[in-house]
């Protein structure tokens, strides 16, 4: 009947329960005689012992029942156990996520508009908005008719470089276009001769030239790009330019202040 009684204390153990001690257990228990005779010694010590080992395996059954119960009471997730750390990630780790890392915005590049402070001056840097269209135009920057004070060229490594400029601070429209001969007065009509391979008219909206322009009405510098520029027009608010070329090639177009200026450059080849 013992090994009966601890195959059933083994299977409640596994179960998570524990029968209720069992009677016979008790009354075996409170029969024994404080003394006992020699001959029964031996049969009843081991009666004694059966009995002790259940009641020891009972107590112990009763312990990790005990043990089990605490444990599920124990906050966390669900299914985590004695020495787990929540999450699954071990002993001292922490289950907070890292900060993300923040990379700082690349700051983006200023676009400028103008070339350098001076115009013709030895060193200024080569424009990076050139530009092969077949004409463009620079807007105006007053309503008002500009007078034109001055006009002049120059070269520079990569490209050459013509410069119109103003009093006051308001500017003419420019416009630039691809042209071909013949070209001719915009007053009288007559041919206007402009030596070069390719060319461009320059023609300045809402200006003058008279009387504060008293410089020369062509040049012949024989740059890499600019072979000629001859002025064949000052009427009825336009004044025109013609650019004659070694080839046909981009130009970049400009502003600046301190004067006012309209600055083209030509590309050299």
């Amino acid at each position: 009947m013992n090994d009966q009684l601890e195959q059933q204390l083994r299977e409640s153990l596994h179960r998570g329960s524990l029968p209720p001690a069992p009677d016979s257990l008790r009354e075996q228990l409170s029969q024994l005689p404080t003394q006992m005779p020699d001959q029964a010694v031996g049969r009843r010590l081991s009666n004694a012992w059966s009995g002790v080992r259940l009641a020891a395996l009972a107590s112990a059954a009763a312990v990790a029942l005990v043990f089990v119960l605490v444990v599920r009471s124990l906050s966390g997730p669900a299914g985590a156990g004695l020495g787990s750390s929540p999450t699954g990630l071990g002993p001292g780790a922490s289950s907070a996520s890292p900060a993300p890392s923040i990379t700082p915005p690349t700051p983006t590049p200023a676009i400028t508009l103008g070339g350098p402070a001076e115009s013709p001056s030895a060193g200024p840097s080569t424009p990076d908005n050139f530009t092969c269209a077949a004409k463009t135009v620079l807007p105006a920057s007053t309503s008002a008719v500009t007078q034109i004070t001055d006009v002049r060229v120059g070269t520079h490594p990569g490209y050459d470089r013509i410069v119109f400029e103003f009093a006051g601070s308001g500017r003419p429209q420019l416009t630039v276009a691809v042209a071909s001969p013949p070209f001719v007065g915009d007053a009288s009509g007559q041919p206007v001769t402009v030596a070069g391979s390719a060319f461009l008219t320059l023609k300045l909206f809402d200006a003058s030239g008279y009387p504060t322009y008293s410089g020369p009405s062509s040049f012949s510098p024989g740059y890499p790009s600019l072979t000629a520029l001859v002025n064949n027009g000052d009427y009825e608010g336009y004044v025109s330019w013609v650019a004659g070329l070694s080839h046909q090639g981009c130009y970049a177009i400009s502003t600046l202040t301190g004067p006012t200026r309209i600055v083209v450059d030509l590309q050299a080849p």
